[in-house]
C-alpha cells in the first residue's frame, strides 16, 4: 500500500463503516463476512487531527487539517498546533488518492510557506472508526513512514457550502523577501460579489481576477480559481477554500497551475458587499 503525508487545513463524514453486514441465512456462525471496498464517497469531509506523530511534514508541523473529496483530490493544510489551539499553517499538500479495499492512499506534493516549492508526498489510510481516519504518510509510494495521524470529522462541514457567505471582501497580510536581501509586508484585498467572482488588488499593485465558487457536493468547501498579474507578468492558482464557523475567516489552498509552488492564505472579512 502506498503511502501519503497527512493534513492539515481538511471536511465532515457521514456514517463511515469499517465492517459489513452478516452472512444470509444457514451461513455458519464462525465465518466471518468479508467487508466491503472503501468508497471514497463516504469519506470525503473535512478532518481535524486529534493525534499526530514524526517529522515527515517539516519540524514545524504538529496537525493538519484534511480536506478529502470522493473523487480523490486530497488537500492537506499542515499547523503548528492542533484546532483547538488557534494554529497557523505552515505548509500545504494536494494528493490524488484512491480506494483499495478497506483503505485508500495516493501520492502528490507538499508545499511549506518557508520554501513554497513542491516536494514529493504519499499517503496511505484506514478508517479505524466511525468518523476517523488513520494516516500515514511518507516521502514516495513506499516509502518508509515519516509521519502518522488519526483525524476526526468536523461535522459542521457536512452541508453545501453558499455563496452569499464569500459574498465580502476579504484582506490578508504577508512579509515577503526582496530581491538584494531585507523584507516588505505586503497587503492583499480580494472583494468576492454574489456570483463569486473576485476582483482585487495587492500593496506591490498586482491585479487579480478569478472565482471562488462553491462545490456542488455536500461539502462546505469552495473551489477558488485565481489569476494573478504582476508587472505585466501572469500567472494562475488554483486551489480550495474554506471559512471558519463564523463566516469571518476564509482558508484559502492554492498551487500554480504547472504545480511549481504552493501556499496558504488566511484572509479577514473586511465588510459584506
Amino acid at each position: 500500500m502506498t503511502k501519503l503525508t497527512n493534513i492539515l487545513l481538511a471536511l465532515s463524514v457521514i456514517g463511515l463503516q469499517a465492517c459489513g453486514g452478516g452472512g444470509g441465512g444457514g451461513a455458519s456462525s464462525s465465518t466471518a463476512a468479508t467487508p466491503p471496498a472503501l468508497s471514497l464517497d463516504t469519506v470525503q469531509g473535512v478532518y481535524d487531527t486529534t493525534a499526530y506523530n514524526g517529522s515527515g511534514l517539516g519540524a514545524a508541523t504538529h496537525a493538519v487539517r484534511a480536506v478529502l473529496f470522493k473523487d480523490g483530490a486530497t488537500w492537506l493544510f499542515l499547523m503548528d498546533g492542533a484546532a483547538n489551539a488557534n494554529p497557523a499553517p505552515v505548509g500545504l499538500a494536494k494528493l490524488a488518492v484512491s480506494a483499495s479495499g478497506q483503505g485508500f492512499s495516493g501520492t502528490g506534493k507538499r508545499y511549506m510557506l518557508t520554501d513554497s516549492s513542491g516536494a514529493n508526498l504519499a499517503v496511505s489510510g484506514n478508517v479505524p472508526s466511525t468518523g476517523t481516519l488513520g494516516l500515514t504518510f511518507s516521502d514516495s509510494a513506499g516509502g518508509a513512514t515519516s509521519a502518522t495521524s488519526t483525524v476526526a470529522a468536523v461535522t459542521r462541514f457536512n452541508a453545501v457550502a453558499a455563496k452569499a457567505d464569500m459574498a465580502a471582501t476579504w484582506s490578508f497580510a504577508s512579509t515577503q523577501p526582496t530581491v538584494g536581501g531585507g523584507t516588505v509586508a505586503v497587503t492583499w484585498t480580494w472583494a468576492v460579489d454574489a456570483n463569486g467572482t473576485l476582483a482585487g488588488t495587492n500593496s506591490l499593485g498586482c491585479t487579480f481576477t478569478g472565482t471562488v465558487l462553491p462545490r456542488s457536493d455536500a461539502i462546505a468547501v469552495f473551489d477558488a480559481t485565481i489569476n494573478e498579474n504582476c508587472a505585466g507578468s501572469a500567472r494562475i492558482f488554483n486551489g480550495v477554500a474554506f471559512q471558519n464557523s463564523a463566516k469571518t475567516l476564509t482558508t484559502f489552498g492554492l498551487i500554480l497551475n504547472d504545480g511549481s509552488n504552493g501556499t496558504v492564505a488566511v484572509a479577514s472579512k473586511v465588510n459584506p458587499t
